[in-house]
């Protein structure tokens, strides 16, 4: 090559061939039955991280709306009120928290652990 463009290495193949070999595939094989369960595992698993990560970044923003609310307590004339309010999204981040602990439930937490945050 001077100068050329790199051959891929499928581009050996003649592109009717490959596929043929897609057609002649049987879906029912033993091969195929793993990977589809394969699939669904990781599938399962994926979706079970990505509720982790919705459920952690929900305690986040709660738990951060909470504090700045207990920011304002010494300065407003209703204190009782914010105490009460604060308690509420107090019980909203304990219920997230369980939701987190459930999901966990039978599981290898540090399979997960990137998915919840410290913050």
């Amino acid at each position: 090559g001077s100068g050329g463009f790199r051959k891929r290495k499928h581009d050996n193949f003649p592109h009717g061939q490959r596929r043929e070999e897609k057609e002649n595939v049987n879906p029912s094989s033993a091969l195929m039955t793993s990977f589809k369960s394969f699939q669904l595992e990781l599938d399962t698993r994926h979706d079970k991280y990505e509720r982790l990560v919705k459920l952690s970044r929900d305690i986040t923003i709660e738990s951060k709306r909470t504090i700045f609310l207990l920011h304002r307590f010494t300065s407003a004339p209703n204190g009782e009120e914010i105490l009460n309010e604060s308690e509420v999204k107090l019980d909203a981040v304990r219920r997230k928290i369980k939701q987190v602990a459930q999901e966990l439930i039978g599981e290898d937490m540090y399979q997960f652990h990137r998915a919840i945050s410290p913050g």
